[in-house]
């Protein structure tokens, strides 16, 4: 499986270079925006570990949350795996 992903994620970035190459010059875009979870006034967000599921991610942003390991947890999704950010 691991192998999948790495085939894939080297199939879409190449592809996505040669795109990037290839395609005439614009005017840039304004640059997408993306919310980062906050905890409010708890602070930032902070990247804990990762994951190669999604599931497996919640299920120990769960576990930590019972441990009052943090307050809250979000797992965003990245190119390879899962990761999970905590706040405290």
């Amino acid at each position: 499986m691991r192998i999948r992903k790495l085939v894939a994620g080297v199939t879409l970035g190449s592809a996505l270079l040669v795109g990037a190459v290839a395609a005439p010059a614009q005017a840039a875009p304004a640059p997408a925006t993306q919310a980062v979870p906050t905890a409010g006034v708890m602070g930032e967000m902070v990247f804990y570990d990762d994951f190669w599921t999604q599931s497996e991610c919640r299920q120990v942003g769960r576990d930590g949350q019972t441990a009052r390991m943090w307050k809250v947890y979000s797992c965003q999704e990245s190119l390879w795996d899962w990761d999970l950010y905590v706040g405290y």
